[in-house]
């Protein structure tokens, strides 16, 4: 992975010369539908469709993470996270309600459909983690499917060596206040679409 940065401008009057600086910032691993982000400032570990089980994923993302570990020797961790972005496929026209239990409202006499919108809360769960909820109505190309995203980034600021053996329990933590969030978010008739 590179990062490119590009200056151009004007200073005092005149033209400044445009600059271009390129310099590697990582590495990227690809395989069987994961993938890996090896950068100077962190690990991302990503597990892309079909998806499997939470074990799975977390066991394949604590390997690879000891490898980045192992190599890169990091001072310490300044931030976990675990993030669900779910695309859900709603049959078309949607009534929004019937999803999502915290849908979007607009006061009367507003015009009823909504064709795009996008909510952003974040919200704090008391043992010192976080999530951000993104909830969005995505635009769509076939009237009979609309996409509902809902991202879930629930995490916590830490500062620990890599190695600390709390690290599987901070995760599973994190996983469940997900897990609580999206089941929260959601109504039994969108529960329902994945059983």
């Amino acid at each position: 992975m590179h990062s490119i940065e590009a200056r151009f401008g004007i200073e005092g009057g005149r033209p400044v010369a445009p600059t271009q600086v390129q310099a590697a910032v990582g590495w990227v691993y690809k395989a069987d539908g994961a993938v890996a982000q090896f950068r100077l400032d962190g690990f991302t570990f990503s597990k892309l469709e079909p998806y499997t089980t939470w074990e799975s994923v977390f066991g394949e993302a604590d390997r690879l993470w000891r490898i980045y570990a192992q190599t890169a020797q990091p001072f310490e961790i300044s931030r976990l996270a675990v993030r669900y972005i779910n695309r859900l496929r709603l049959p078309g026209p949607a009534e929004l309600r019937q999803y999502l239990e915290a849908p979007p409202v607009l006061p009367l006499p507003m015009p009823q459909a909504i064709r795009e919108f996008l909510t952003r809360v974040v919200v704090e769960n008391g043992n010192h983690a976080s999530a951000i909820l993104i909830q969005a109505l995505e635009p769509s190309l076939d009237p009979a499917t609309v996409p509902l995203l809902l991202d879930i980034d629930a995490f916590r600021e830490v500062s620990l060596p890599p190695g600390d053996p709390s690290l599987p329990g901070i995760f599973e933590q994190l996983r469940r206040l997900k897990n609580d969030i999206f089941f929260a978010s959601v109504t039994e008739k969108t529960v329902a679409m994945f059983e």
